[in-house]
């Protein structure tokens, strides 16, 4: 049955409310893969996307690129693009990674807030509003939205190249699509890392990130 992206949007409401199309369509994509509908090893088919989603091939392609780049797709010479693989163990690998860059970014975001709480509060503000709806997808990016203004209120560009390496907003929509957690839990959760960062102290936000992130499980998606 064919999906057209304006029949989504008015459906589903607010689950697909990003501006960019190729957001859409890599939406949508993870969702069917996150949901059991694209299982390991499918083939992902340019052309069928795009008929089955009512739009070009120009968005599904680029949308191809980057759920490929990100780890969540892999592409072979004479074999195409396929679901890739993706095991509990390449998730539980990047736990500790990222426990460890944003418990750095909380450091250095208390020392030199500026401006940057505001955000860091909006986005937090903005995760509360998402889980009241109960759109697990739309949240995936609100959280990821949240821990990216840490990142970057830490002012660090390594810091931010070696964050947005790990893929979060992709792994973080394929727990979410997939786990039963409250979202107003969830959402919840990350007060203490606002009140921690708000605080200057540096040590105290460095523990609130690592606390955060360490009991992150993907079975249960503490995200």
């Amino acid at each position: 049955m064919s999906h057209r992206l304006s029949d989504m949007v008015t459906v589903s409401g607010t689950r697909l409310k990003r501006v960019s199309l190729v957001d859409q369509v890599r939406d949508y994509i993870v969702l069917e893969i996150a949901q059991g509908r694209l299982t390991p090893g499918t083939p992902v088919r340019e052309l069928d996307i795009a008929q089955q989603l009512g739009t070009s091939q120009t968005p599904v392609r680029e949308a191809l690129r980057e759920l490929t780049a990100l780890g969540l797709l892999e592409s072979q010479i004479h074999a195409g693009t396929r679901v890739r693989n993706i095991v509990e163990k390449d998730l539980v690998d990047g736990v500790p990674v990222r426990a460890a860059l944003e418990g750095i970014a909380g450091r250095l975001a208390s020392q030199q807030l500026a401006g940057d709480i505001k955000e860091i509060r909006t986005n937090f503000n903005a995760m509360l509003e998402v889980a009241a709806t109960g759109d697990r997808l739309e949240y995936a990016g609100a959280s990821t939205r949240f821990h990216r203004s840490i990142v970057l209120a830490a002012h660090n560009e390594s810091l931010l190249r070696a964050w947005n390496s790990l893929g979060i907003e992709v792994m973080t929509i394929l727990a979410m699509a997939s786990s039963d957690l409250l979202l107003s839990d969830a959402a919840e959760s990350h007060r203490e890392i606002v009140d921690a960062v708000e605080s200057a102290d540096p040590e105290r936000a460095e523990r609130a990130l690592i606390s955060h992130v360490s009991r992150y499980l993907p079975a249960t998606a503490h995200e």
